[in-house]
């Protein structure tokens, strides 16, 4: 990546972020992570960007099991969908919804970041789909966020 992305400084001196990426799943951390995200985003009045993604890394081993997948893809966009009427509810003013499928964290350092300029990440500390439940050997995607991302990470236990 050559550009780096940050937060910028209001006139107080004060850190403000403009676009704040969420990243969730159906745990417990990533239901924490959204609420801090959406007290940022009224705060500093920003864009939230609610990203979830079925990770199509390990799904090699899972191809006999299509109709499971379908559903995996249907959860994954019902549950944006349902964050982003609740940040919506909670007063968070623009919001938007990514999906996709891919490797959660090379996913949203390479291609979401760059496209949406977010200068924020807040994620939860331990990420746990029904997918990474199944298979063994799931890296840490906070983690990894935390190491590569252009832009300030904020890991909410």
């Amino acid at each position: 990546m050559s550009e780096t992305l940050s937060h910028t400084i209001n006139e107080n001196g004060e850190i403000t972020y403009r676009n704040i990426l969420i990243a969730v799943d159906e745990s417990k951390e990533a239901a924490k992570a959204f609420e801090a995200a959406v007290n940022l985003a009224k705060k500093y009045d920003a864009h939230l960007l609610i990203v979830s993604f079925l990770n199509t890394g390990s799904l090699e081993a899972l191809r006999t099991f299509t109709p499971q997948i379908h559903n995996m893809r249907a959860e994954v966009a019902n549950r944006v969908n349902i964050f982003k009427k609740e940040a919506q509810n909670q007063g968070v003013k623009s919001v938007s919804v990514f999906t996709g499928e891919d490797s959660p964290a090379s996913a949203i350092i390479e291609k979401v970041i760059p496209q949406y300029h977010c200068d924020l990440i807040v994620c939860g500390a331990m990420g746990t789909t029904k997918l990474d439940r199944f298979l063994i050997g799931i890296g840490s995607q906070s983690s990894y966020m935390a190491r590569l991302a252009p832009c300030s990470v904020l890991i909410v236990r």
